[in-house]
């Protein structure tokens, strides 16, 4: 309910500059006669929500960001452009700053260890290692998939969480 109009807006105009972007870079490879690979970053609370986590908005556009993936894989296989998405649970960036005040910050960010599964929050690392996954030669036959890089989040939750 806190939400503003400027909000909405921002999202949303992260997933305009996404589909602008892909559109580019599809148009580049396709003059070139070339094959490529699109990776998005989503949200796994795009799907699951987290009590006391106002993200609806936040999650409105991510789920935006899955229904290109799969319909731009679609659309630019027959060119061989794979287009995929990594969809991470909790992972420890500064992007917590923005609503959790900075001396509560550490402790939001051990508490929500507990919410994984595996145990920890995620690292931007183990976001990165499944993205170059993706783009490498190696996913050659994967495409319209959005991978839950969350610790088990989106799998199981633990018991009382």
């Amino acid at each position: 309910m806190e939400h503003s109009l400027e909000d909405y807006d921002n999202f949303l105009n992260l997933n305009r500059a996404v589909f602008f972007l892909t559109r580019q870079v599809a148009a580049q490879l396709v003059a070139q006669g070339k094959p490529g690979s699109i990776v998005n970053v989503t949200a796994v609370a795009a799907r699951q929500a987290v009590e006391g986590v106002p993200a609806s908005a936040y999650s409105m556009a991510k789920m935006g960001l899955d229904a290109l993936t799969t319909h731009a894989a679609g659309e630019l296989a027959q060119h061989g452009i794979r287009v995929n998405s990594v969809s991470p649970g909790i992972v420890e960036t500064k992007i917590f700053e923005r609503f959790i005040p900075g001396e509560q910050l550490e402790g939001a960010l051990k508490d929500f260890n507990n919410f994984h599964p595996l145990g920890r929050n995620g690292t931007p690392r183990d976001v990165a290692d499944s993205i170059v996954f993706l783009l490498s030669d190696k996913a050659s036959w994967v495409t319209g998939a959005v991978w839950d890089v969350d610790g088990g989040v989106m799998a199981a939750r633990k018991q009382g969480k």
